[in-house]
Parts: structure tokens; C-alpha cells; sequence
């Protein structure tokens, strides 16, 4: 298989980018734990991409003090982007492409500095791509029977509530259904959204391919989540 190798050298790349008006599908796709690592792995750098605008590419979190210990060029990188044909780029503060690494295989990314050596970025734990986060998820939401026609509003908060779960609040008016289930809070379980009554009640949504979430249930009604 023919490797893609971005040589990029101790000049680095000169190429900024623009700021993104929105998190592309891709982006969200793509965002989870990566693990950066050199040819013989013996310096490592844990990695989170996030599908959050930051500047003029997504949020990217990281150890700064182990991380540019172990690899000096990651001194300036603040967040990271798509680059052509798949590739990540890792981005200074101005836009500016510090590292890009050339997609060789599913979840696998290479690149090639000169007088470096050759370094490595997998996602961690495998290649299943990453499931939402809280953050990504927060904001306001509609139930609906159908996509489109919404029958009550609903904002999914960061303020803990019991356990792993999140405080949810209703606003407007809402179908009488949605009134007697009376949510209270939500959590990530997987990659699935659970709301919880304060009954102890739960509903589950799956994303769809459609970028909808869909209750899983047996029940003839359907109910969706969407935004």
C-alpha cells in the first residue's frame, strides 16, 4: 500500500486556514481519543479531537506539558482540521498547519518530519469511530412525532444531575404525553441518548443515519429528537 507522507519540516507549513461556519458530518465522525506516536513508540501523546469549533479549525485537548516534553513540534498546536484526501492537520493559534498526517489505512494517519523521523496517529482503542459527547449534545431540542413538527421544546443542560446524568428542562407548550412522562435528566449511554422521568422512568434514542434520533421502543407512536 503506498503511504501517504506529509513532509513537513522544521519551517513547518505556511498554509492557514479559514474559520468553519459549522462542524461538518465528517468532523463529527472523525472527533474521539487518537494516540500520536513516533516510528519505535517510545514517545506518545494522547490526543482528543473534538467536533467543536475552536478558531480556525476544532477544539483539541490534550496534556501540553507531557505532550511537547515528548514532541517539541506540538508547542504551538492549539486545535487540528480535515486536510485534503482525508488528512488531519494540527493548527498553531493563526491557522497555520504545524503537522499533517496522510490517512494509509482506516484510523491510521502518518506523516514524515524532516529530521525527525516518522510519526504515527491511530485512534485510540481501535478504529471504531467515537460516539457523541455531553458538550456536543447540550442546547435545545425538540420531541416530535414526526421530524419537522416538533410538540414540545427541551434543553439538555451540563448541570449534574444523579449519577452520570445531566439536569433537562421543558419549555412551551408540550403534548400531554411528554407533560406525563415529566423528564428531569439525560445521559449518554454508548452512543445513545437515555432521558429519564422523575419516576425513574427511561426513553432511549438511537441516531439514525439521517443525523435524527429515534426512540427504540416497541411502542406503535414513534418520537424523535431533533434540532
Amino acid at each position: 500500500m503506498t503511504l501517504m507522507l506529509a513532509l513537513i519540516g522544521a519551517g513547518a507549513a505556511t498554509a492557514e486556514t479559514a474559520r468553519p461556519a459549522k462542524v461538518p458530518d465528517e468532523v463529527r465522525q472523525l472527533a474521539g481519543p487518537f494516540d500520536l506516536t513516533d516510528a519505535e513508540g517510545h514517545r506518545r501523546c494522547a490526543l482528543a479531537l473534538e467536533a467543536k469549533i475552536q478558531g480556525t479549525g476544532f477544539a483539541l485537548g490534550f496534556d501540553k506539558p507531557t505532550c511537547v516534553g515528548a514532541m517539541p513540534f506540538l508547542a504551538t498546536v492549539t486545535s487540528w482540521s480535515r486536510g485534503p484526501a482525508s488528512a488531519i492537520r494540527l493548527l498553531d493559534g493563526t491557522g497555520r498547519v504545524v503537522a499533517e498526517f496522510g490517512e494509509t489505512e482506516d484510523g491510521l494517519y502518518e506523516m514524515a518530519r524532516a529530521g525527525e523521523g516518522v510519526f504515527f496517529l491511530s485512534r485510540a482503542g481501535g478504529t471504531e469511530p467515537a460516539g457523541p459527547t455531553p458538550a456536543e449534545l447540550t442546547g435545545t431540542w425538540s420531541f416530535a412525532r414526526q421530524p419537522g413538527r416538533p410538540i414540545c421544546s427541551v434543553t439538555l443542560t451540563e448541570e449534574p444531575a444523579d449519577g452520570d446524568s445531566y439536569r433537562l428542562t421543558l419549555a412551551g407548550t408540550c403534548d400531554q404525553t411528554i407533560k406525563s412522562f415529566a423528564p428531569v435528566s439525560w445521559r449518554l449511554d454508548r452512543a445513545d441518548i437515555v432521558i429519564t422521568s422523575g419516576q425513574g422512568d427511561q426513553v432511549r434514542f438511537e441516531r439514525t443515519e439521517d443525523n435524527i434520533w429515534r426512540r427504540v421502543s416497541d411502542a406503535s407512536r414513534p418520537l424523535f429528537l431533533t434540532r
